[in-house]
């Protein structure tokens, strides 16, 4: 017998999964209840049983907000929970629902669903794209409005209807609520002309959810391949403006460096691009807008060089000295005379700037376009048309990518994450960027309109640094395959091979010793999520601490008592919790409040108290001194503004920390409240992370690719010395030190296998 949604609705949430046979159409999909699965466009998607009650409960409340404490409190009932399992619960819905834009987040109240529902038979389920006006014509079973309700469904047959030419009826809207709701007075009917003007908006092909106006047609991919497959690495690839070649660079084993070549996105052998000098690494291959040249960075001891050389090969010519590798991205701009690129700023280390440098004579000027002070803006690239240029605002971990005219007008920030970015590119047609982000948990590739419309999963994981032709949709990238394992190297021996803890076929990073040197916590994917996990050094073993799905991770940092930790959890771009998780019981609370959005955070210089770096980036971040954990009576003191990274000393009552631009490393003092600038060596450009040992800072200085020194700086004596040298690359390092000063503990890479991949993107067909 066929359901009727009124009876569902009516069910209380406990009853609900009981109906073992409840089958629901949900926009384009179908939902299996008592198999827990999602139906659509031939594919099928397992969910979870709390997955289902959420989905559920808004389907009961359809096209209303249903608050975040109301579905907490339906579908995890009696049962002690954080917030976080709501979350993971309505992205586990949005991933079974693939692109569809069926649920809307009410940002501080909760979800309201926006889909088209019915109930429909048992034996209805279709495997396949379920054609709404079909299947309306066909089955009696869609779902009915209550009185003077109007649903998602009968606005939309309205708008067909209008665009169609036929008459449509009068709808009655009804408001909006937040369920559960007090009752409100009922609406009155929309005057002709407001409805009129709806219909209209209709019939010109847009739509509104959110207050969003409708996106062009997404992008399609098609001819995922791998072009390379060697054992050796190959890195940062970028293809011709024809696409008919790419460039990248490769280790050579042999000698531990890497050289630049070049071979045809379709098969063919590989051709060095440049005489090779044995002493130094070729990275960065960047082509011209023409295809005749490309421009690349030597990077040698403490040096970057800026060469440019024939796309055919031959003899280079050096364009000048590129400071840091670590943020000179760089493009040419329109006309190939000149290069922009990201220089360090004269009145600051850490503030970065973009600057046209002439490949003819060597100088550089800054750009003129509107930004703040301080501001670290790398990684330009030209639109194909050349009317656009975009960069890259912020360091990862806080990064965001911006767009503004090529004369320097119009900036405008196109994504809002605050997170790590690792490449993007522009889509032939210079509508669009793509680029690589783990802000869903792993790195893989997204593609966002110029107009800073909707994100758009490509669906392509384990990839970044995209780079797309000119000429055709062919767009290369690097296929990630390295593995990093928690290991231990000897601090007086450091060029043995380090000594891997709790082996696994995951990858490890950004460990954190407790304080008693017991127990290392670390990040780990090992599981198939990225976690927090506890190596036990007395057993030699590991465990996960946390369960989270689709979260980024960071922040790693003990309590003096070695008996907690905090980790900043970051479930959406805009959702970032500081979460202390007690060793003993296993459990998690929340550190920071309901509407903040953490960078970061750690213990304060007092037993009970916290630190706490908020805002949405790191330019604008608060560094807060938390007294206690409670929401009754919570106190904050702003110590400092636009804070990159913290340390506590809590013996002597100091916070250290370092500034978006502005260099060097600066102390507040608990007793006197006052701060105190220390020395330059340490900034917010220092790689990886900087560590408070002992009352002195240990940092790390890239001296080349794959290479890095550690030292010691006392802030009491100004005194900075060199602990020791580590065979390792730069990017992302985080470490940690025993509390014999013995053992630093990194995420080691001991092979990297990573290739070159491509595929094909273009504008999906319109429906």
């Amino acid at each position: 017998m066929n359901a009727n949604l009124q009876t569902l609705r009516r069910l209380p949430s406990a009853e609900q999964l009981k109906l073992q046979n409840l089958r629901l159409r949900v926009g384009d999909h179908a939902v299996d209840v008592g198999a827990l699965r999602v139906i659509g466009e031939g594919e099928s998607s397992r969910l979870t049983s709390k997955a289902v009650s959420v989905l559920l409960e808004l389907v009961r409340h359809a096209g209303n907000t249903v608050s975040r404490e109301h579905l907490l409190e339906t579908a995890w009932k009696d049962r002690v929970t954080t917030p976080d399992v709501l979350t993971q619960a309505v992205k586990e819905l949005r991933r079974a629902f693939g692109d569809a834009q069926y649920i809307e987040t009410i940002p501080k109240v909760g979800y309201r669903l926006l889909a088209d529902v019915s109930v429909i038979e048992a034996d209805e389920i279709p495997f396949g794209r379920i054609d709404h006006l079909a299947l309306r014509a066909e089955n009696e079973s869609w779902v009915e409005p209550e009185a003077n309700e109007t649903t998602p469904l009968a606005l939309a047959a309205a708008a067909r209807a209008f665009a169609a030419g036929s008459k449509a009826e009068p709808v009655e809207p009804v408001p909006a609520q937040v369920v559960p709701a007090a009752p409100t007075a009922k609406w009155t009917q929309f005057a002709p002309a407001v409805m009129l003007l709806a219909l209209a908006v209709a019939a010109g092909w847009y739509f509104i959810r959110g207050g969003r106006v409708s996106a062009p047609p997404p992008w399609a991919v098609s001819n995922l391949r791998a072009l390379t497959s060697d054992p050796e690495s190959e890195i940062l690839p970028h293809i011709s403006p024809d696409g008919t070649r790419v460039a990248f660079g490769k280790l050579i084993e042999a000698t531990g460096l890497d050289r630049l070549f070049i071979r045809g996105v379709e098969p063919s052998q590989l051709v060095p691009l440049a005489p090779h000098t044995e002493k130094a690494h070729d990275i960065r291959p960047v082509w011209s807008s023409d295809g005749s040249h490309i421009a690349y960075e030597r990077i040698s001891r403490d040096k970057c060089t800026l060469f440019i050389v024939s796309s055919l090969g031959g003899h280079e010519r050096e364009i000048g000295d590129c400071q840091d590798f670590g943020t000179s991205y760089f493009d040419f701009a329109p006309g190939d005379q000149d290069l922009v690129i990201g220089l360090r700023g004269s009145g600051s280390q850490s503030d970065v700037t973009l600057s046209r440098w002439n490949i003819a004579t060597g100088t550089g000027e800054p750009l003129q376009y509107q930004r703040a002070n301080g501001e670290q803006d790398i990684e330009p690239r030209y639109s194909p048309d050349g009317r656009w240029l975009a960069f890259r605002r912020g360091f990862s971990p806080y990064s965001d990518l911006y767009v503004m005219r090529a004369d320097g007008s119009g900036v405008r920030q196109i994504t809002h994450l605050s997170g790590s970015l690792r490449g993007y590119t522009w889509t032939a047609d210079s509508s669009a960027l793509v680029f690589s982000s783990n802000h869903l948990g792993k790195f893989e590739l997204y593609a966002v309109g110029i107009d800073g419309g909707p994100l758009q999963r490509l669906g392509i994981e384990h990839a970044i640094y995209p780079d797309a032709a000119h000429a055709v949709h062919t767009v290369v990238y690097q296929i990630q395959r390295t593995m990093s394992a928690l290991a231990e190297v000897d601090i007086d021996a450091p060029q043995t091979v380090p000594r891997k803890l709790a082996a696994s076929t995951g990858s490890d990073s950004a460990p954190s010793v407790s304080p008693d040197g017991k127990h290392i916590a670390f990040l780990s994917d090992r599981s198939g999520f990225n976690q927090v996990w506890l190596y036990d050094a007395a057993t030699d073993s590991a465990e996960a601490l946390t369960d989270y799905r689709d979260t980024v991770l960071s922040g790693l940092v003990w309590r003096a008592d070695s008996a907690a930790l905090v980790v900043t959890v970051r479930e959406e771009p805009t959702t970032s919790r500081l979460v202390e998780i007690d060793l003993a019981s296993r459990r998690a609370r929340d550190i920071s409040g309901k509407d903040e959005s953490v960078l970061f955070g750690g213990y304060g210089p007092k037993p009970g108290s916290f630190l706490l770096a908020t805002g949405t980036s790191s330019s604008g971040a608060r560094l807060l001194l938390r007294e206690s954990a409670d929401a009754v009576g919570r106190s904050d003191k702003v110590l400092a503004t636009g804070v990159q990274q913290a340390e506590v000393d809590a013996a002597q009552g100091f916070v250290y920390y370092t500034r978006v631009g502005t260099a060097g490393l600066f102390r507040w003092t608990a007793a006197t409240g006052g701060e105190q600038k220390l020395t330059d060596k340490i900034n917010a450009l220092t790689v990886g992370d900087w560590r408070l040992i002992d009352g002195k800072l240990w940092y790390l200085v890239p001296v080349d690719v794959r290479a890095v020194v550690l030292h010691e700086f006392d802030p009491e004596k100004n005194a900075d010395r060199v602990v020791a040298e580590f065979p390792i690359s730069v990017g992302g390092v985080n470490f940690s030190v025993d509390p014999e000063h013995r053992h630093i503990y990194l995420g080691y890479v001991a092979n990297q296998d990573t290739d070159i991949g491509a595929f094909e993107l273009e504008r999906a067909a319109t429906r």
